[in-house]
């Protein structure tokens, strides 16, 4: 994941491997008082995931959880007050986890983006973003199945973003390829919708293709010749 975001997309990529919610905390913390006006943010988080149904709440769960103790575990609404705070144009969360649907319970998707004029495209990304992608809803997922030993979720999401042929995309776009493909290998339906109480305004997270990977794809067409 790491490599595509960073050759194909020209990102700056932090890895936070076996991390503990003070690694995660610590990390959020950083981001708001480093981010400016211009950045964006895409957090990617690939973990174990729980639900409180009694309080309504869903968690990440971080490699220090313990299975019975909330104390280590990272709610949702955390993430969102955190994420609030951000001084960051676009961000996007991406939810590879069990429950992860609680984000967007309760929320209406996103518009479709498809085929819209390139000025509609500028005037979403002149907006400031709070999105959510989820691989699930208010189910367990499957955090195997997939490619190289990846999630049915993560094959869908690196296989779409190989196969982008334009230059400039919106997260909505490619969403639409990551829940047919992942509803056809699993039990799940991934989510995609505004974080709520955000500071969202309509926007949506862009993905740009560097100019050395859209110089490589012209290679390849023209060699296919």
């Amino acid at each position: 994941m790491s490599k595509v975001l960073k050759n194909k997309y020209g990102f700056n990529v932090t890895l936070l491997l076996n991390a503990t919610r003070a690694d995660i905390t610590n990390k959020l913390s950083e981001f708001r008082d480093t981010l400016k006006e211009r950045d964006n943010l895409l957090i990617y988080y690939a973990g174990h995931g729980q639900l409180n149904k009694d309080e309504g709440e869903g968690f990440w769960q971080p490699v220090d959880a313990i299975k019975d103790n909330d104390t280590n575990w990272i709610p949702n609404t955390y993430i969102t007050r955190k994420l609030r705070a951000l001084k960051a144009k676009h961000v996007l969360v991406v939810s590879d986890s069990c429950y992860s649907g609680k984000f967007v319970r309760g929320v209406e998707p996103l518009e479709e983006v498809q085929d819209k004029p390139r000025d509609f495209l500028k005037r979403m990304a002149e907006k400031k973003a709070r999105v959510v992608m989820t691989s699930g809803g208010l189910e367990p997922v499957l955090d195997d199945g997939g490619q190289r030993g990846l999630s049915v979720f993560a094959t869908a999401f690196l296989g779409a973003l190989d196969q982008q042929t334009e230059k400039v995309f919106g997260t909505q776009t490619l969403f639409t390829d990551i829940q047919k493909k992942v509803g056809w290998n699993a039990d799940q339906i991934p989510r995609y919708s505004h974080l709520h109480g955000t500071g969202h305004d309509g926007g949506d997270f862009f993905f740009v293709r560097t100019v050395q990977q859209i110089k490589m794809n012209l290679l390849e067409k023209e060699d296919s010749r």
